[in-house]
């Protein structure tokens, strides 16, 4: 039985996102959040030393109960109900933590990037450019705004598909929405609070960015991106139909 409508699938050809509520189970948020405790430098029962601890990784993503997440919940039969069942390459989620912050001032973040793209401290290759199909953001807190939110910005992947009918692939530095949007037209960008379970999948092309966390829980957040296993052959397409390779949405 599908687990997306069709109303579902429409949400996320137009904004390029879509909020799944309640994704894992208490046993499963319990899991891993009981697993990021094991690496992370603070004491779990005092909030004092939550404050700018770490690491950002405290587990890898091959750990069990973070590979759960993905493959022992409804989140990747959900994305092959969108991109094609056996297409997707089967990554796990990894662990991407915000830590809260001692400064307590707070803005939204006024701009987005693109994944895949090189900077000097993310580990692309120079010169090089990843292309993520479909990604999802799992909570395994309750996150609050201000709280170190996943920001998006909703339609997004559209003004950056229209941007690569006449750019390459890899004319975005960085993978910064400067060289896709027009000086002073970048939108506001939305916030993605969630309960521990929930979760957001969001299109490769969909600009987005972490926050800053001034509350007083922890950002557990896992950050998984998947890829078609054809890859390789449609990187650099950019088909008249948006949705060519997404066989569920087509």
């Amino acid at each position: 039985m599908p687990h997306l409508t069709s109303t579902d699938k429409h949400s996320f050809k137009e904004n390029g996102c879509l909020i799944v509520r309640g994704a894992l189970t208490s046993a499963q948020i319990q899991a891993a959040q009981d697993a990021l405790w094991t690496g992370i430098d603070a004491d779990r029962d005092d909030h004092a030393t939550w404050i700018e601890a770490g690491p950002r990784t405290p587990v890898p993503a091959h750990h069990p109960a973070i590979h759960a997440t993905v493959h022992e919940s409804p989140l990747f039969a959900m994305m092959e109900e969108m991109v094609g069942e056996g297409q997707l390459n089967p990554n796990s989620a990894g662990p991407a933590l915000v830590y809260p912050s001692k400064d307590k001032t707070w803005s939204l973040p006024e701009r987005g990037h693109l994944d895949g793209y090189y900077t000097p401290t993310n580990g692309v290759p120079e010169g090089t450019v990843g292309y993520m199909t479909i990604n999802v953001t799992i909570y395994v807190e309750d996150i609050d705004s201000q709280g170190g939110c996943f920001t998006y910005w909703p339609g997004s992947h559209n003004v950056a598909y229209e941007y690569f009918k006449t750019h390459s692939l890899l004319s975005v530095q960085g993978g910064v929405s400067s060289d896709v949007f027009a000086e002073g037209t970048f939108p506001q960008g939305c916030e993605f609070v969630g309960k521990a379970g929930d979760a957001i999948f969001w299109h490769g092309q969909l600009f987005h960015t972490g926050s800053k966390n001034v509350n007083r829980n922890i950002r557990m957040a896992l950050i998984g991106r998947f890829s078609r296993k054809d890859t390789n052959d449609i990187r650099f397409e950019t088909c008249d139909d948006q949705w060519a390779h997404w066989e569920g949405i087509s």
